[in-house]
């Protein structure tokens, strides 16, 4: 009789690490995902590194083994645990496109890893204290993929031969998963 072989070790879910700052446990539905930064950096411990005073996310001209697994959008600084901390290897989340070569090397690039912002939210709570949560965009869902896509194709249709600038705007998603009162920045 050949033995049994046991499951490995269940790794935690959103569902079950979740902080009870946010509306309810369930925070992922496989398109969109808030959680707090410092779960995020414990859960992808592989993918994002603190050295110093800079939060290390492996860049493209890093070993695939060490690169990460998100597109990070930042301004170059993020807020974790009240100390601020540089990022390297992020995409700056206001970019000018020129040319369609630049518009498809950008939607290739964005589209190529799920999309991660660094949200501030001031809670209702304590109005004086800022926390960071991670904001995770699965651009390989099928429903996402498609309204990227599509989002950018309007613009690119209409601006042919002239510059433009692209911003994601997540604010009114985020606020779905907060309780009301809680402020995003």
């Amino acid at each position: 009789m050949a033995g049994l072989e046991s499951a490995p070790a269940a790794r935690p879910s959103l569902t079950s690490i979740s902080s009870g700052e946010l509306r309810s446990l369930w925070t992922c539905d496989c398109e969109l995902a808030l959680l707090p930064l410092a779960q995020l950096l414990r859960l992808q411990p592989g993918a994002f590194q603190l050295r110093g005073d800079q939060l290390v996310v492996p860049g493209p001209a890093e070993p695939a083994a060490t690169r990460g697994g998100f597109n990070v959008f930042s301004d170059g600084l993020v807020r974790l645990d009240g100390q601020l901390y540089r990022l390297s290897s992020y995409i700056r989340r206001y970019v000018e496109l020129t040319n369609y070569c630049d518009y498809k090397d950008y939607r290739e690039t964005i589209l190529s890893k799920p999309m991660l912002f660094f949200i501030n939210v001031q809670t209702k709570k304590d109005s004086s204290k800022e926390r960071t949560y991670a904001f995770l965009v699965n651009t390989r869902h099928p429903k996402i993929r498609r309204q990227i896509e599509q989002g950018m194709d309007m613009v690119i249709s209409s601006v042919i031969g002239e510059s433009y600038w692209l911003q994601f705007d997540f604010q009114e998603a985020v606020k779905n998963f907060l309780p009301p009162g809680n402020k995003v920045h």
